[in-house]
């Protein structure tokens, strides 16, 4: 969102009478968003990295071009249900989107997802099994897309993370840039 978008956003938020989050840089137009009645909310993160040759790493990660088996890993991972996870599952079915799933014993234990927007890419949903949290499988997924990122020449990748989660601090390994953005809300 920008200064020159922000208007147009809270018209919408107004004409749709729903509550959705607007999510924008720090700073940008707070006191438009509290005139608008918006409240602050806990901040989200956009992580940033510009892509160059990728090293190769050794994992066993597929692409699937199945739904069904990198959904019930994606949703399992998760642990939503409800409107939430419809979206989430609506949100993956998407045409463009590109599925991948860490298996470990011929078994699916994590999976993760990534489109391609003219050289830039957005890496999508992750999530892992809890039962194999805290092994590397994100980690080894987040490599692998930006080897497939970069083979597609990308020259960017950007992510969304909620702060001081496992993603976010994957994602600063990684090398990427974090930004806070700011969340607010309608009251």
């Amino acid at each position: 969102m920008t200064i020159e978008t922000i208007h147009a956003a809270i018209d919408l938020v107004a004409a749709e009478g729903n509550r959705p989050a607007l999510v924008v840089p720090t700073g940008l137009g707070e006191a438009l968003l509290l005139r608008a009645g918006f409240v602050r909310a806990a901040d989200r993160l956009l992580a940033l990295k510009p892509l160059t040759t990728q090293p190769r790493v050794a994992v066993d990660i597929i692409e699937v071009t199945a739904d069904d088996a990198f959904l019930d890993v994606l949703m399992a991972g998760y642990e939503v249900d409800g409107p939430v996870a419809a979206f989430i599952r609506a949100e993956h079915r998407l045409p463009m989107m590109r599925r991948f799933l860490a298996v470990a014993r011929g078994k699916p234990i994590a999976a993760a997802a990534l489109t391609i927007h003219g050289d830039v890419a957005v890496l999508g949903g992750a999530s892992t099994l809890p039962a194999h949290r805290g092994h590397g499988a994100q980690s080894q997924l987040l490599r692998h897309r930006l080897h497939v990122a970069t083979d597609a020449g990308c020259t960017l990748a950007v992510a969304t993370a909620r702060p001081g989660s496992v993603s976010a601090a994957n994602l600063a390994r990684a090398g990427f840039h974090i930004q806070h953005r700011a969340t607010w809300k309608r009251n």
